[in-house]
Formats: structure tokens, C-alpha cells, sequence
């Protein structure tokens, strides 16, 4: 790696993204060497090469993170995916039983999300804005719909993605994932700080939810969610070079 990694400090989250490299670049061998058996099963389970590219730079850059943060081998890390809801294994948040590092990754349309902090359970969510088709608004609360029909036409895709990132990086974060309707939250407006503002049918689910949007160019949105104390998000934009080597890092606060 050209460049050292920063160093996630109490009291930080910090998020890093990155383009999915192709699975037919030269980079592509180097990143599969760092995925254990069960990574690389899955990844040729992948019919298509774009999903394929998205899990590759996901689990990858996941375990180059995790590696130079604890100065440990990233091949040789054993994650474990652990679901809330059943029991079959092999999905679910993923996480190092022998580390109190809290972490998660996320992939839409051409990038990469992960997330690391140690303040306590973590979900990131990155979400491309070009998506096809109308927006499935029943993942809406009314007070996130009544809102939502205010904004101008133009800036309904931004705005119902930004509800969407803000949403998948809460369940992430509890771990109840899709299994809970996202219509239960409500989060605040696209154009407020975010924050969750409500979970119907629930009381006191968790610690409490200190959720982020994050500031990334392109044509994507990226929120984190943290459950616990209050942090500085430090967000991190990177590449890999055509040797699978990541390069490129750009820092900043949020």
C-alpha cells in the first residue's frame, strides 16, 4: 500500500469508499487473495460480473481495513456474519469475535462503503442516485412522505435516496436489517441533519442512534449510523491501481 492507513481514534467513525474494480483488471487476482474459502465460493456464485466486482472490492478493501488497523495479516482475518433473525450463518453483519472493533461495509451501482469506529455497533449505506423505475415509496413513514411530496420534482431522486441511505444505515447499525419494515423509522428531512426521529412499535430498541450523512463526490449518497456516543465521522475516498494496490487517499472531516 503507497500510503499509510489512518488510524480509527475513540471517539471517531471513520468511512471509506472506493470504486469496484473489474473483475477481469489485473487488479482482480491481487484482491482474491486476501477473501478466505468461503469469500471466494461466494464470489464465483456471482452469474454476472458487476455484483461480482461490487463483493470483490467490498470484502477486499474491508479486510485491507481491518488488517492495518489492528497490524494483522488481512488474508489470515476470520470474520464472522451474524444474522438477529435465524440461525443459518453465512449472512448478516459481519464482525471479529476477538476485537472490540465494530464495523460495516456496503456496495451500490459502481462503489464501495465501509465503516469502522470503536464507540460501539456500526451501519454505513451507500446508495447511487441513477436508479431505475419509480421510487418504492411505501418504505416511507407519513411524516417522510408528506415531505417528501413538498420537494420539487427534480430533487425527489436525491431527496428519497437520502431517506434511504439515512434508513438502511439504522437497521444496519441495530442489526435488524430489511427483516424490519423501514416504514416504522422516521428519519428527518433530506435537507435537515440527520437523525432518526422515531421507530413506531418500538420503545428504547437500542443505545442511542447518532446518524450521519457523509460528505462523497459522484453521483452517490452515503450515510452511517452509530449506536452509542456521539462521534467525529472522518471520511476517506480511495482507489485501487491497476496492480490492486490502494492508492489515493483523501481525507475529510464530517
Amino acid at each position: 500500500m503507497s500510503a499509510a492507513l489512518a488510524v480509527v481514534r475513540p471517539g471517531e467513525c471513520h468511512v471509506w469508499t472506493a470504486r469496484a474494480v473489474s473483475v477481469r483488471s489485473a487488479a482482480a487476482p491481487a484482491l482474491l487473495k486476501l477473501l478466505d474459502a468461503g469469500e471466494r465460493a461466494r464470489y464465483e456464485a456471482f452469474l454476472r460480473d458487476d455484483p461480482r466486482a461490487l463483493y470483490l472490492t467490498a470484502h477486499a478493501l474491508l479486510r485491507e481495513l481491518v488488517g492495518a488497523e489492528l497490524d494483522r495479516d488481512p488474508a489470515e482475518l476470520a470474520f464472522t456474519a451474524v444474522c438477529r433473525h435465524c440461525t443459518s450463518g453465512g449472512h448478516g453483519k459481519p464482525r471479529l469475535p476477538d476485537s472490540p472493533l465494530h464495523l460495516s461495509l456496503s456496495h451500490s451501482g459502481d462503489r464501495v462503503a465501509v465503516a469502522l469506529t470503536y464507540t460501539g455497533p456500526v451501519g454505513v449505506d451507500v446508495e447511487q442516485l441513477t436508479r431505475p423505475g419509480e421510487a418504492p415509496l411505501m418504505v416511507l413513514s407519513a411524516e417522510e412522505r408528506a415531505a417528501y411530496d413538498l420537494l420539487p420534482e427534480g430533487e425527489r431522486t436525491r431527496g428519497f435516496t437520502r431517506y434511504w441511505t439515512r434508513k438502511e444505515a439504522v437497521l444496519k447499525a441495530t442489526g435488524d436489517g430489511l427483516s424490519v419494515d423501514p416504514a416504522l423509522l422516521t428519519v428527518s428531512a433530506p435537507d435537515a441533519p440527520a437523525a432518526l426521529l422515531g421507530w413506531a412499535e418500538r420503545e428504547q430498541p437500542h443505545p442511542p442512534v447518532r446518524l450521519y450523512d457523509v460528505p462523497v463526490s459522484g453521483d452517490c449518497l452515503v450515510s452511517v449510523a452509530v449506536l452509542g456516543d456521539d462521534c467525529r465521522v472522518v471520511m476517506h475516498e480511495v482507489a485501487y491501481d491497476g496492480d490492486g494496490v490502494l492508492r489515493r487517499p483523501r481525507r475529510t472531516g464530517a
